[in-house]
């Protein structure tokens, strides 16, 4: 039985996340716990703690998060961005173990957050969906496409928009040798246009992969 210091362990400032993340893959009620955690207390610090347990032993084990999927997709459409973050993590990780391609179904929802109203979500959102690539390599021409064409589908300032790019290049550096010919060709065209990037670290990463990739 779980006693009720549980709530005040996984609460602490200085949490050893790597220890409770191996308690929670040992033992089942505990990742009850704290997926409950996760999902409904108010508290910041112990929601959040519950996450970063959470997305720790997920990357480890995802296999014994698959069953919570509905109630951490749920997320996405949360009213708190902290919260649309955390779900997006997290289904990330489980994409390593989605054998029935259950995140084509809320692909929409998934990426709708690349516009997100906070800016640090839509950050969030193309980061994940580099790891998401790692597991689903069918989804790279539709991804590609759709960060191809970031200027017309999110509506940030031009500063935010080109530092965004920052994490696309990151993205395209992933697939690159993965890539149907058509879009590699406009893979490079994105990359040089980043070379003129006011973002300083857009143009930084521009200019690495365009030595990279001998553009």
């Amino acid at each position: 039985m779980i006693d009720n210091t549980f709530i005040e362990e996984i609460k602490i400032k200085d949490l050893d996340i790597a220890a409770i993340a191996d308690k929670i893959i040992a033992d089942k009620e505990y990742r009850d716990r704290v997926v409950l955690y996760l999902m409904t207390y108010k508290e910041i610090m112990v929601y959040y703690n519950s996450y970063y347990v959470l997305a720790h032993a997920s990357e480890i084990k995802p296999e014994l998060f698959n069953e919570y999927w509905d109630e951490f997709a749920s997320l996405l459409n949360h009213k708190n961005s902290y919260h649309r973050d955390i779900g997006m993590t997290l289904i990330a990780n489980l994409t390593a173990v989605d054998v029935n391609n259950r995140f084509d179904i809320i692909f929409d929802e998934y990426v709708k957050c690349i516009d997100d109203e906070k800016f640090m979500t839509a950050q969030c959102c193309v980061r994940n969906l580099k790891k998401v690539l790692k597991h689903r390599e069918d989804l790279i021409e539709k991804i590609s496409e759709m960060l191809l064409n970031i200027e017309h589908i999110t509506s940030y300032p031009e500063k935010q928009t080109e530092l965004l790019k920052y994490d696309i290049l990151e993205i395209f550096d992933s697939v690159y040798d993965k890539v149907a010919v058509d879009h590699k060709s406009r893979i490079d065209i994105f990359i040089s246009d980043c070379m003129d990037s006011i973002s300083p670290k857009t143009k930084k990463m521009a200019k690495r992969l365009k030595k990279k990739y001998e553009l």
